[in-house]
């Protein structure tokens, strides 16, 4: 029984989150995106009794549907590098489709319940504002990381979910029939990406994916916050880490390899994928010149119309220490920047 609601609420209420109501009173003095999280996550219990009816029917849809043929853009990097900021300057700049959160509210029935309510992504409606990657309003940014638990399974610390053929035809579907709904094509975050980004190109050929690379010592600072912020324990990684190695007692020196192990994974898929599907963007690259990259992707892949003049000029680079003068001077010491200043 109690796995059965565990499962029930697993949208609303992820089963990573260790800490969830110490976490959603934090988040509820966070500000406005914060609060529409957590409202948003009350919303979609009450609504699930709804969501399970309406899935049968969205099923449909889904077999009915061919694989998606527009371009696709994926967003993806290890947490906190600046993922959803560039995810969401692309989807207000760009005549393309983004999942919304009124999809979180019916995570079964997303393209349904998008019609009923006539919430259709419409980036004008988006700012660049965020908490951990949750905003406000219905028809605001979303994820979908409901929707990907459907094809990587639940569990969304693993790095090890392999999409067979059942996951990679359902993903298919899906994405087909959201493209038939939106008549756009799509742009999508999922920092995860990085670790599946090979086995979803195979079945998403259209998919091209963009990787954010920060600078690793404000990364591992951002790191090391979010896991007291998110867990109330900063000896519990944020986000997915290599299964394969140790991890040490001192949060500092776990955090740094965290780090690294994203350099050498992005270096990895880049690798794999080649620069033309798997393209690393340095996030403080991007923050001086938004606009000449969200022009770039618009000419190629997505092949839209563009109006940079929704986004700022330039964008404020997140470089600011926001911890003791001996963690800073630790973090750079375990990521070998001591003789770099």
């Amino acid at each position: 029984m109690a796995q059965s609601l565990r499962r029930l609420l697993h949208h609303a209420v992820p089963a990573e989150f260790h800490d969830p109501i110490g976490l959603a009173g934090r988040v509820l003095r966070s500000g406005p995106d914060g609060r529409f999280a957590v409202w948003l996550a009350g919303l979609g219990i009450l609504a699930a009794p709804i969501d399970i009816l309406a899935s049968g029917f969205e099923k449909r849809l889904y077999e009915r549907s061919d694989p998606p043929r527009m371009p696709m853009l994926f967003v993806c990097g290890p947490p906190r590098s600046g993922t959803t900021v560039v995810a969401l300057a692309i989807a207000r700049a760009l005549d393309v489709a983004y999942v919304t959160n009124l999809t979180a509210m019916f995570p079964r029935a997303p393209i349904l319940a998008s019609r009923a309510f006539g919430a259709r992504p419409d980036g004008k409606l988006l700012t660049l504002r965020s908490h951990y990657g949750r905003t406000a309003g219905m028809r605001g940014w979303n994820d979908g990381l409901h929707l990907w638990d459907r094809w990587l399974g639940k569990d969304r610390t693993a790095t090890d979910a392999r999409l067979g053929p059942a996951e990679g035809t359902a993903m298919q579907r899906f994405f087909g029939a959201y493209e038939r709904w939106s008549q756009r094509p799509l742009v999508m975050k999922n920092n995860g990406l990085i670790f599946y980004a090979a086995q979803v190109a195979r079945y998403l050929p259209t998919a091209t994916f963009v990787c954010l690379r920060r600078d690793p010592l404000y990364l591992a600072q951002s790191l090391l916050v979010a896991r007291s912020y998110i867990h109330g324990d900063d000896g519990i990684p944020y986000g997915r880490d290599d299964p394969a190695r140790a991890h040490h007692d001192d949060p500092v020196d776990d955090v740094c390899e965290q780090v690294l192990y994203y350099e050498r994974l992005t270096r990895e898929c880049e690798e794999e994928l080649g620069p033309g599907r798997f393209r690393v963007l340095s996030y403080e690259e991007f923050c001086a010149n938004p606009a000449a990259f969200v022009d770039r992707w618009a000419a190629d892949p997505l092949a839209v119309s563009s109006n940079p003049d929704r986004i700022p000029a330039t964008l404020e680079i997140s470089s600011r220490q926001t911890v003791s003068d001996d963690l800073f001077a630790r973090l750079r010491l375990g990521l070998g920047l001591e003789l770099h200043g």
